[in-house]
This record gives structure tokens, sequence and C-alpha cells, in this order.
């Protein structure tokens, strides 16, 4: 599920004066984990990385990657 599918499930109400934000915890894990990747201080070496061996040819297929993880 992408982001932009979260926030659209997102309630947004006030309790009192303060303002709260309800969303399902599945999409709250999902917004956690998303934060955490993008704030990798490595994220933008990575990037530069991967496309860099996609260039190159180095990359394998999906059938490849269910046999390496036993998935098929």
């Amino acid at each position: 599920m992408n982001t932009l599918t979260i926030l659209k499930r997102v309630k947004s109400q006030k309790i009192g004066k303060l303002p709260v934000v309800i969303l399902p915890l599945e999409d709250y894990e999902q917004i956690k984990e998303d934060l955490e990747m993008l704030s990798s201080r490595n994220l933008p070496r990575d990037i530069g990385r991967a496309r860099k061996e996609v260039k190159r040819g180095e990359t394998i297929s999906f059938a490849e990657v269910k046999r390496h993880l036993r998935l098929s």
C-alpha cells in the first residue's frame, strides 16, 4: 500500500482542543517503516549503486529472486 492510499484512509478529529489523527494500525506501521527507510543516510548511495548495476546489466529476474528465497 502506498502512502497516498494510506492518507486517503486517515480520519482527523478534534478531541477537546487537540487535533488527532486516526488510522488503521497496519497503515501506521507501514508509514513508520517507510520513514525509517527514507531517513537512512545510506539511501542516496544505495540508489546510486543500484542504478549503476542496472546500467551494467547486473540484474536478476523476479523468478530468480523467488527461487533464491525458496518462494516457488
